[in-house]
């Protein structure tokens, strides 16, 4: 989510939130998508202005070894319903951007896992890791770790970045 009236500067637009909403206590669907609708106008409460929203684009297709279509079209259709509760809290229609585009456009250089002994979460963390979020403390495991989530919000942080590098959505 980006808010261009927040004090933290990146290129000219600011990212106001780095975390992640938590449903360990959702029991369904429905209580997941209002934790979200609660969360995101919480932040839009926090950081009053005018908002860009940058989702990204859900997979359209199968890759070998990934989601299967159940997974697939749970996460299209809790898309959409994130898409319709950030448009009615914001009142700007989401942007969409997909995971490749948008690490293309922040810099980063995927090699197949077999190549960089990672996955692609792993090198987009590392990469991100290195230069433009080398300031955050990620919570730590038992294990001394970064927390398992710090992955996915490192990737809506790249999602965010690449739609402030892209510029805004031209009608």
């Amino acid at each position: 989510m980006l808010n261009p009236e927040v004090d933290e500067v990146v290129e000219s637009s600011h990212i106001v939130y780095l975390d992640r909403i938590e449903f360990k206590k959702c029991k369904t669907f429905f209580e997941k998508a209002d934790v979200v609708a609660l969360e995101l106008a919480s932040l839009c409460n926090k950081f009053p202005g005018n908002y860009r929203v940058a989702l990204e684009e859900p997979l359209l297709g199968f890759q070998k070894g990934m989601s299967s279509a159940a997974t697939i079209t749970t996460l299209m259709r809790f898309n959409g319903i994130v898409s319709y509760i950030s448009r009615e809290i914001f009142k700007v229609d989401p942007e969409y951007i997909s995971a490749s585009h948008a690490r293309k456009l922040c810099g980063i250089k995927m090699q197949r896992n077999s190549i960089a002994g990672m996955s692609g979460k792993e090198q987009v963390f590392k990469h991100m890791s290195e230069n433009d979020l080398k300031h955050v403390q990620w919570p730590l495991k038992k294990s001394g770790a970064p927390v398992d989530w710090s992955r996915d919000a490192t990737d809506g942080y790249v999602i965010a970045r690449a739609a402030m590098v892209e510029g805004p959505v031209k009608n």
